[in-house]
């Protein structure tokens, strides 16, 4: 399809647009003819800015991680606090927009965080963690920080203590324990995920795991 020589709308517009659908409508309901009726435009005009749905949904998923706002770091500032803070920015960023969680799973391309990565593994260097554990801490809490976000929002609502639903206390009596006696909520399992895994890997500081012993363990 030609694009019209002249835009009738700007790039800006269209990411807000199909936020603003997503965020009141869901996915099921978005589609560039939905977008250009929100914008008051022909499906034509939006092929001035993007080539396809794709590249319009990657550019939704960069915009909706801008939101999650990386925290100040000053010297003397503890690594691990600073990563907690910026790991939960990044969830709070995908709550604020549940409907369209997915569209960073499927969308969000790695070099538009290249940048605040970079300042990751800085931090990282100034703390005194070795330079072969920074992959697995940077890989690990982003995975972390999408999956229990996404688990949290199709678990609802979020942030209660209700981890596990419809669990019967005659075939689950251990596990009815073991949620009686929890009394953190969502948010506060994950903050205590997010510690427990970089404690986990800093172990590796203090009781290396050789090459062989790790082979071993992955199965490789």
């Amino acid at each position: 399809m030609g694009r019209p020589s002249k835009p009738l709308i700007s790039r800006s517009a269209t990411i807000a647009a199909s936020i603003d659908i997503i965020d009141t409508e869901g996915m099921d309901a978005f589609s560039l003819p939905r977008v250009a009726k929100q914008l008051n435009v022909r499906t034509s005009s939006l092929y001035h800015h993007f080539a396809d749905r794709r590249e319009l949904m990657t550019e939704v998923a960069k915009e909706l991680m801008t939101e999650a706002k990386v925290p100040e770091y000053t010297v003397g500032t503890d690594w691990a606090d600073w990563f907690v803070d910026l790991s939960l920015n990044y969830r709070d960023a995908i709550l604020r927009h549940p409907n369209a969680a997915l569209v960073l799973l499927q969308f969000l391309p790695r070099d538009v965080l290249a940048g605040t990565y970079e300042k990751c593994a800085r931090i990282l260097d100034d703390g005194g963690v070795p330079a072969n554990l920074h992959v697995v801490i940077l890989d690990g809490l982003e995975k972390i920080s999408l999956a229990t976000t996404l688990t949290d929002l199709m678990r609802g609502p979020v942030d209660s203590r209700e981890v596990f639903p419809n669990v019967d206390a005659r075939r689950h009596p251990t596990l009815t324990r073991a949620l009686a006696a929890n009394t953190w909520s969502s948010r506060e399992l994950f903050v205590v995920t997010i510690r427990g895994f970089l404690s986990g890997v800093m172990g590796l500081v203090t009781a290396p795991v050789s090459d062989r012993s790790l082979e071993d363990f992955i199965g490789s």
